[in-house]
Parts: structure tokens; C-alpha cells; sequence
């Protein structure tokens, strides 16, 4: 049996040889420190990527409960944090503007818009792929399994990223936006300041995913707040 004399002895023990070490080295007061957890800092938007940049020659999987909700904004900026002078092309997403693109960053000079594919999505798309180094499929372009393998295939040979609004089997990478929210002057009406994303992010190296919270103020850049970075997609609550 434990014996909590003994337990208490030995305590005391311990703490007078501390006492008298102290006096030996010269210490005649001692106080307990806490260091206090910095604040999570605000990350560059690349932060949200497990490369700090986009894939080359794969598909990224962009994906929200909406075209407009959430999904558009993360891809525009995600575009003018990673074009970096590159062309880019955007097929079947008309609801993807320019002037949301332009204040993403994205060089207009360098981007080129088909609003509708027609009746040939995967040859539109294909031929975008040999021209351009980045092309955003939107979730207006309705591809079959069979036509996303090739795709991907052509991709690959090619070292084009595909940006998908929609699900594709093979996709290098999956950013789901999971809620997002405005906010502003009178809780956002007709002027809304700022945008807050939660992301769940999953690839090979994020087992069952990571979750990020990513925010626009403004005009600013969007950033990603790094304590939600250590969160896993799991640990979300409604």
C-alpha cells in the first residue's frame, strides 16, 4: 500500500534540497513564469496548399454548397495568389466575374473566359488544357467519368492544372468549403466588408483532412489563420 506519510515526506524533501541549492547558487527568490501562447497569426493564402502552390499537371477539386457560395471566391483567390503571370483560361462558370477576379489578383490580360462550352464540354476543356497552364472547369460543364479520366490523362502529359467547381475521381487535391459567411455595416447589408471561409482540405498527406478558416477584410489579401490549421476536418462542429 501507498504510504501518503511517505509521499509527503519525500515532497518536502525535494523541495528543501531545491531550497538549499538555491541559496548555494546565490537565488534568494523564485517565481513560476507562464509564457502565454502567442496568437495564431495570419498566413499567406498559399498556406491552404500542401506545396504553398497549385499542383502541376492534376486536378484540384474546388467544391461548395453553391456556384456563388463560397466555392467562387476561393477559386478566384486562389487564382491571383498562384497565376503568377501565367494564362489562365475559365470555361462553364459565367458566374465567375471579372471583377471579382480582378480584385483577387488575377492578370485579365492573361485569362480567357467561354461562358458556355456548347455541346462539346470535354473538347472545349481538352483544347484549353493544351494551351493554357492553368483552367478552371466550372460547375456549368458537364463531364462523365469517362471523360474526367481522359482528361486528367491529358493533363498530367501536358503539366496543366485543372481547377474542377465540381467532384472528380483522381483529383490531386480537394478543397470542400464547408460554410461561408459575409459581414459589414448593418450585418453586411449592401456593403459587405468581410469574408470568412471554413475549409476542410484533403489530399494524400492530410489523412482524413484538415480544416482552415480563411478571411478577406476589405480589399486585403486573403489569409489563413494558422491555429485552425493544427484542426482536424473531423473535430468540426455545426
Amino acid at each position: 500500500m501507498f504510504d501518503a506519510a511517505k509521499g509527503v515526506t519525500r515532497l518536502e524533501r525535494a523541495r528543501a534540497a531545491l531550497d538549499g541549492a538555491e541559496l548555494r547558487v546565490g537565488v534568494r527568490s523564485r517565481a513560476e513564469v507562464v509564457t502565454p501562447l502567442a496568437p495564431p497569426e495570419p498566413a499567406p493564402l498559399v498556406d491552404l496548399l500542401p506545396d504553398r502552390t497549385l499542383p502541376v499537371g492534376a486536378v484540384v477539386s474546388v467544391q461548395g454548397p453553391g456556384p456563388l457560395q463560397g466555392s467562387a471566391s476561393l477559386t478566384a483567390w486562389l487564382l491571383g495568389a498562384t497565376q503568377h503571370g501565367r494564362p489562365v483560361a475559365v470555361v462553364g462558370w459565367p458566374e465567375l466575374g471579372v471583377v471579382a477576379l480582378s480584385e483577387a489578383g488575377v492578370d485579365l490580360g492573361r485569362l480567357y473566359a467561354v461562358p458556355d462550352a456548347g455541346g462539346q464540354p470535354a473538347g472545349v476543356l481538352a483544347a484549353l488544357v493544351a494551351g493554357f497552364e492553368i483552367v478552371v472547369a466550372g460547375p456549368r460543364l458537364p463531364l462523365t467519368p469517362s471523360e474526367r479520366r481522359r482528361l486528367l490523362a491529358r493533363a498530367r502529359h501536358l503539366d496543366t492544372t485543372i481547377l474542377s467547381a465540381r467532384p472528380w475521381e483522381g483529383a490531386a487535391l480537394t478543397l470542400e468549403v464547408e460554410r461561408a459567411s459575409w459581414s459589414g455595416p448593418a450585418r453586411g447589408d449592401y456593403w459587405l466588408r468581410r469574408q470568412r471561409l471554413t475549409v476542410v482540405r484533403r489530399s494524400s498527406a492530410d489523412g482524413a483532412g484538415q480544416a482552415f478558416e480563411v478571411a478577406r477584410q476589405d480589399a486585403d489579401s486573403p489569409s489563413v489563420t494558422a491555429a485552425v490549421r493544427a484542426r482536424a476536418a473531423g473535430q468540426l462542429t455545426g
